[in-house]
């Protein structure tokens, strides 16, 4: 079974290329057929992953989140498995990854408007905070602290959202600071934002918080962190295997790191999508960089 490694060569700030070091060499040790294939500009490694849809093996994204969403949305619908090596600096979806026992899950996925995603999509101050972090890539901060600058950064700017959507049979209309559809269980570079969700299970577990004051804000990011925030009369919580969100002016949507700008987002879970290809041990002699 043939091995294609799509790189971001600019992923983790060059740490995509030391793991591409790593994988040619254990590919060589071990008489694994590999390809490697660089991506180049925006939407790059969804065109690579369609050249390969007929090929029956293995692709790979070997970046961040927006890599691994462009890898995605090139191999839904064709004979490939489906392998992520993280070298960006969330990986969220690969702490999933971790916790799952089988090598070859067929799992869900989500779709909103035309765009596939595996993890959440998102809209709110969380969506603003992952957009933000492009800009605060561009200064010198430390990549471990990025993520907790943006939301300082965000937290000043943040303009709550006006939403409206029905979710189990409840019409809700109102301006929000958060709304999460999750596929996947982190975000934000390890926020668990969905302890319960299943990558099979037909359904997403969607949380939303409407407007609250930007001094409780903090707070609720903690409340994130820790995991507690399932119990707080801030956070609403649904299930639904599709969501209609409408707004009166173009707002961003988050969605595996990739921004979708729309003023209607139709979302719906696309059951047995895809098989992930998880062969842990594999995946740490890849990941084995100095």
């Amino acid at each position: 079974m043939t091995h294609v490694f799509i790189v971001n060569p600019f992923a983790g700030g060059g740490k995509s290329l030391k793991i591409l070091n790593k994988i040619k060499e254990v590919c060589n040790k071990e008489n694994i057929d590999y390809i490697v294939r660089f991506t180049k500009a925006p939407n790059d490694a969804t065109k690579i992953a369609r050249e390969y849809e007929n090929l029956g093996g293995i692709i790979y994204s070997v970046g961040g989140d927006g890599t691994m969403n462009e890898v995605l949305n090139g191999i839904v619908g064709s004979k490939n498995l489906f392998g992520i090596l993280p070298a960006g600096s969330g990986n969220d979806f690969h702490r999933v990854l971790m916790a799952m026992d089988e090598i070859s899950p067929t799992i869900d996925i989500g779709k909103i408007n035309d765009r596939y995603f595996i993890n959440i999509a998102c809209i709110g101050i969380d969506a603003d905070v992952a957009n933000n972090v492009s800009i605060m890539k561009k200064t010198k901060i430390p990549a471990s602290q990025i993520y907790n600058i943006s939301i300082l950064y965000t937290f000043f700017k943040y303009k709550y959202k006006d939403l409206e959507f029905n979710l189990n049979n409840s019409q809700i209309k109102d301006k929000f600071t958060l709304l999460a559809i999750c596929n996947g269980k982190y975000y934000g570079g390890g926020y668990k934002i969905a302890p319960n969700a299943e990558l099979s299970d037909g359904l997403f577990d969607i949380y939303f918080a409407k407007k609250i004051s930007k001094l409780r804000i903090p707070s609720l990011f903690l409340k994130l962190i820790k995991g507690s925030h399932e119990k707080s009369p801030i956070i609403h919580k649904g299930k639904s295997d599709s969501l209609i969100i409408k707004t009166d002016e173009d707002i961003v949507c988050n969605v595996d790191g990739e921004q979708l700008i729309a003023r209607n987002f139709n979302v719906q879970i696309i059951q047995n999508a895809i098989t992930l290809y998880n062969n842990k041990e594999l995946t740490e002699q890849f990941l084995s960089v100095n």
